[in-house]
């Protein structure tokens, strides 16, 4: 049954209760919920379909993209630029390799990003919000007043466009 017809629920006013408090999933799962809010369920219906149905997870492979041989405006770049799209269409992600980045760079990042999520509300509200032109922001849940239902994740964006003023940033991502 969708939600809009069980009596007595008012899924805005949950999303706004759920936004209002800027913790989170994560602010969630911290208060010790034992059961996942009505806001976060999907219907059956709404639910995608898979064409997997085997058993053995080793014959599943996530789509690997080398970014080691881009000639900028290059064919090989355009080539690259379509297994993007093809993995973003099909898997919604993707592993990108040959890019140059040390690991010991996107493991600073990785932690930096878990330091983010294990701060206090109190930290982390400092720059949630929902205003796309706020080039550092955290928020949970996108479109979360449109959408049928929410996605359990949290998001932090930080938009780098040559410029950056590290006082909007949380401490941990300076």
């Amino acid at each position: 049954m969708p939600e809009a017809a069980v009596a007595g629920y008012d899924r805005r006013q949950e999303v706004k209760q759920f936004d209002d408090t800027k913790a989170g999933v994560k602010g969630l799962v911290d208060s010790g919920i034992t059961k996942i809010p009505r806001i976060f369920l999907h219907s059956p219906e709404d639910l995608p379909t898979s064409s997997y149905h085997g058993d053995n997870s080793s014959s599943i492979e996530i789509p690997i993209i080398d970014l080691k041989d881009i000639v900028h405006g290059g064919l090989c770049r355009e080539a690259v630029v379509a297994e993007i799209c093809e993995a973003s269409a099909s898997w919604g992600f993707f592993q990108l390799v040959g890019h140059g980045v040390p690991t010991a760079v996107l493991d600073e990042m990785i932690e930096a990003t878990r330091s983010f999520h294990e701060q206090s509300v109190v930290e982390k509200t400092k720059i949630y919000t929902r205003d796309p032109q706020k080039k550092v922001r955290y928020s949970s849940n996108f479109l979360p007043y449109q959408a049928n239902a929410g996605t359990w994740r949290d998001t932090i964006a930080i938009v780098f466009d040559g410029t950056l003023d590290p006082d909007n940033m949380s401490v941990v991502f300076r």
